[in-house]
């Protein structure tokens, strides 16, 4: 229950999100995180993961290691983000390949299962990261210098923005860049494979290439979410916070009051008196807070439709004996089709926890499998679910031929609401975002930015930097921190 007052609010949390409140926290401002997500989907005894990005920057990853050092992480707290041996495998119908985190063990992986393209493959890959880098280091230096004096001079009171570098005009997108080499269709699958799944931009081909570096370099770098944790990197932040007294609550906000530039307080479920705040930061999706934001909805309108929702992630999840499990199988797969990765469950991500998890009972795995799915137009849930669903099921079963015989639990979501039939709902948070801005243009400001129209309220999640994935949500909530300190003084 809230006692007081607060300073910063914090609504529904990601990475990027707690990032600031840690920050804004260690310069002594009070901040309140609403945490209403419950524990992860259950079905009887067994447990299932919410699929999640790759933990950029822990090996070679860009962006997310100077956040961590800004943080002041200690290694000994990193230990629920590991990295699996492999992290992550590519499997078709043909081919199974593992992606270590090892450079030289990579290279050997492409030239047992791809020999004519592998020499390309490794090219392409070392060509694609060395273009990230610098443009990385570009961005963490804008980050860093803003908040100087005359920055908000600079990005403007009455509207306030930010301009990040951007990639030089040459530089290819990444679609144009692989057209220009000697790839097969098969190398070019493997490669656009390793993206689809976790970048949080519709068009994956139009990301600049230093863009489609960072996506990548985070892909490669081997680091996941534990499978027996929810989600490692924000269970380390919320107990970061927590350890700097800041209050993590189940509290529902029903509303944000202000004028049309500030937001100056809110209200809270089943709290009569308004709490006055200072700065409101979100970690989801924006257009979420709309029916509580003050003010005429259509500056609103012309901000978020610079980015709209396209894809949300569609999930089921299985219980199964561990026995057919395959042994050399990794704990995150991405299982392809004939088809165009582009296709509904064209392009699946499997994620199996392991042996002794707390997931699933003894002896039995729990199993996730995802896929990206367009919304419709009417922003209901598509038609074609259950066939989305067989699809799905099919890879696995031929992945493991014997799955029927030893099924214990499947759970295929078929609604937004829980029912006894299908106790776990469809989650239909944006995981991909159309920008009106095409990314080759403006990679990272063709989102929402930080900034809504009010000069207080910031988005630090997904939609703040959508090209760069979970690496740019941090990179948000360091940017968010330094804006906010700026305006304060």
């Amino acid at each position: 229950m809230i006692s007081r007052n607060y300073e910063v609010l914090v609504v529904d949390p990601s990475p990027g999100a707690l990032v600031a409140a840690t920050l804004l926290a260690r310069e002594g401002h009070s901040v309140l995180v609403l945490d209403e997500d419950g524990p992860p989907p259950a079905a009887g005894d067994y447990r299932f993961l919410r699929h999640q990005p790759p933990v950029s920057g822990f090996n070679r990853g860009l962006l997310l290691k100077r956040s961590l050092k800004a943080l002041k992480f200690h290694p000994h707290e990193l230990q629920a983000v590991r990295s699996g041996s492999p992290g992550l495998q590519i499997i078709t119908s043909r081919h199974r390949l593992d992606i270590p985190s090892n450079e030289a063990e990579l290279a050997a992986e492409l030239t047992r299962e791809y020999p004519r393209d592998a020499a390309t493959l490794i090219d392409v890959i070392r060509r694609c990261k060395q273009s990230a880098q610098s443009f990385a280091e570009a961005l963490d230096r804008a980050v860093d210098e803003a908040g100087q004096p005359g920055f908000l001079q600079q990005v403007g009171l009455a509207r306030p923005s930010w301009n990040p570098p951007l990639p030089p005009d040459d530089v290819p997108t990444w679609g144009e860049f692989l057209d220009r080499t000697d790839l097969s269709e098969e190398g070019r699958t493997v490669l656009r494979a390793l993206l689809r799944p976790f970048c949080h931009l519709d068009v994956v081909e139009d990301l600049p290439l230093p863009v489609a570096g960072i996506q990548l370099a985070a892909a490669l770098d081997g680091a996941f979410a534990d499978p027996s944790e929810e989600h490692a990197l924000l269970a380390l932040l919320i107990r970061r916070v927590k350890a700097m007294r800041v209050d993590v609550l189940p509290e529902r906000l029903t509303g944000l009051i202000g004028n049309r530039r500030r937001i100056d307080a809110a209200t809270f479920e089943g709290k009569d008196e308004e709490m006055p705040l200072s700065w409101v930061i979100t970690g989801g999706d924006p257009e979420a807070l709309l029916d509580l934001l003050p003010g005429n909805p259509r500056a609103y309108d012309k901000v978020l439709g610079r980015l709209a929702p396209s894809h949300f992630r569609y999930s089921i999840y299985l219980g199964v004996n561990s026995e057919i499990v395959p042994p050399d199988l990794a704990e995150h797969a991405i299982l392809l089709g004939d088809g165009d990765v582009e296709d509904p469950a064209g392009c699946t991500l499997m994620s199996t926890t392991p042996e002794g998890s707390p997931l699933a009972p003894e002896g039995r795995r729990s199993i996730t499998l995802s896929t990206l799915l367009p919304y419709p137009e009417d922003r209901d849930l598509p038609a074609n679910l259950d066939a989305v669903a067989g699809t799905m099921l099919d890879r696995v079963k031929w992945l493991m031929p014997w799955l029927e015989r030893h099924l214990d639990v499947v759970q295929i979501p078929t609604d937004v609401d829980p029912s006894p039939s299908s106790p776990i709902a469809v989650d239909l948070r944006p995981a991909a975002y159309t920008p009106a801005i095409a990314p080759a243009d403006d990679p990272v400001s063709s989102g929402l930015g930080v900034h809504m129209p009010h000069r207080n309220l910031f988005c630090a999640g997904p939609a703040a930097f959508p090209a760069l994935g979970l690496g740019g949500e941090a990179l948000a909530g360091r940017l968010v921190e330094r804006l906010a300190l700026s305006g304060k003084r």
